[in-house]
């Protein structure tokens, strides 16, 4: 007997399983996309993050610093520093007032030695010795050497004024005017005698805490400026793209500051990233701080050997260097125009079917030394062996004017297929080139 050619009947379970994978296989599909988007987002990210740039910046940081910042620079000349007290101790290393002596010859045995205001040499006013019978300018009083006062020089009308073993003034003895009705102090020697306690700093002259930044970004572009995430200035640069900035609201110690520009066709550039130490009462200058190119390419998709133009905006009339990686990596030179536009034409004849990335930075002399911004964000695009003009151009599935998610699930319904519209890149097939189409032109 032949073989039956029925169809054979499906048990239950399989029936079921069917259904399932029906009702499901677009979810399934969609979740392993989107696993498979991310880990690519992850890659390339990690490929072009802010900070990746900062090696190549050649940004300097000079710190000026002045007598009363707390910090004894001994190679400029400083022997110590008298700071600002409270709020800035002196700096006076591991000398100590021990390390002086006294009109006898005799170390100092008290006192907290401190600076000259002009941190050419130690003062030695607060450091004293009780109990030496002279009277160092710390002390009220030491034995018999009261610093030639008397009760009536306190403010009494007679009496004997007598010191303390603690070198203060003792005013027992002394017998106050009755109309005072008993209290001492009515001169005005008392209360400034009994106040000398120890150093006192004189006037001195106050300095900003200052922050200065210079470097280049795009012609007459906003350059923004941040501290700790946080903006604190925003400044336009000038047709040279030089910009200026400069703040006295930063608060002294270590400070991780951001800059950025956009340029005027709307690109952003990466963000520079520097972090340092501002050193209170001190000028810092952050000079050479050089903003990156701004790039975007005019295809995301190309047949092998066709044109690519590569484009964006730095600073004016210098040499734009444009790396494009491969197997082999491509490293073409073009040359900024005086608003700061450039553009390179490259060939993707040499590059092999794949995605591919290009960045850019730009070099100048200074100085008599050419130096390198940092690189540019990476700008993606793909090299195909076919291609064409895409049926429904620029991701926008549904012809709706948006690029959404709704162009999405139409792009994952076709995933696989041939459909025209979905192959963004007429390649015959709708696969991962397609969605990164997409994802360009996305709108949301």
């Amino acid at each position: 007997m032949p073989p039956c050619l029925c169809p054979k009947r499906r048990s239950a379970g399989q029936a079921k399983a069917a259904e399932t994978q029906k009702k499901y296989g677009l979810s399934y599909r969609l979740i392993l996309l989107l696993i498979f988007i991310t880990v690519v987002c992850f890659l390339f990210h990690s490929q072009t993050r802010p900070g990746q740039a900062i090696s190549d910046i050649p940004a300097r940081v000079e710190i000026q610093l002045l007598c009363g910042d707390g910090f004894a620079e001994h190679l400029s000349g400083e022997v110590c520093d008298p700071g600002d007290p409270p709020l800035i101790p002196p700096d006076v290393g591991t000398t100590t007032c021990a390390d002086f002596i006294d009109i006898f010859g005799d170390p100092y045995q008290s006192g907290d030695l401190t600076c000259n205001s002009d941190c050419t040499d130690y003062s030695t006013f607060p450091c004293y010795t009780c109990g030496n019978n002279h009277k160092e300018s710390a002390e009220e009083c030491d034995g018999f050497d009261l610093g030639g006062l008397s009760c009536t020089n306190l403010g009494y009308i007679s009496g004997t004024l007598l010191c303390t073993a603690g070198c203060r003034f003792n005013t027992s003895d002394c017998v106050a005017a009755e109309e005072q009705g008993g209290t001492p102090g009515g001169g005005s020697s008392g209360g400034s005698a009994g106040g000398t306690t120890g150093f006192q700093p004189g006037a001195q002259t106050e300095y900003e805490t200052k922050v200065v930044m210079r470097g280049k970004s795009y012609p007459n572009s906003d350059v923004h400026v941040l501290a700790d995430g946080k903006v604190i200035g925003i400044v336009t640069s000038d047709a040279k793209a030089d910009f200026y900035f400069e703040t006295s609201e930063t608060p002294p110690g270590v400070v991780s500051f951001g800059i950025w520009s956009e340029d005027r066709a709307g690109l952003k550039s990466t963000l520079l990233t520097l972090t340092l130490r501002v050193i209170s009462r001190a000028v810092t200058t952050i000079s050479g701080v050089y903003i990156s190119p701004t790039i975007d390419i005019d295809k995301k998709s190309v047949r092998q050997g066709e044109d690519i133009k590569i484009h964006g905006q730095t600073v004016p009339a210098t040499a734009v260097l444009v790396q494009i990686n491969s197997q082999q990596q491509f490293v073409e030179q073009t040359n900024s125009q005086d608003n700061g536009d450039w553009e390179l034409v490259f060939n993707t004849a040499p590059l092999e079917e794949d995605f591919h990335m290009a960045k850019a930075q730009f070099q100048i002399a200074v100085e008599g030394n050419v130096v390198k911004s940092g690189f540019s964000r990476a700008a993606s695009f793909y090299v195909g062996r076919v291609g064409g003009e895409a049926v429904c151009p620029n991701g926008d599935l549904n012809g709706d004017g948006r690029v959404n998610l709704t162009d999405f699930s139409i792009l994952l319904y076709y995933w696989g297929t041939d459909n025209a519209c979905a192959d963004q890149n007429q390649n015959g097939v709708v696969d991962l080139v397609d969605f990164s189409i997409m994802m360009y032109y996305w709108t949301g």
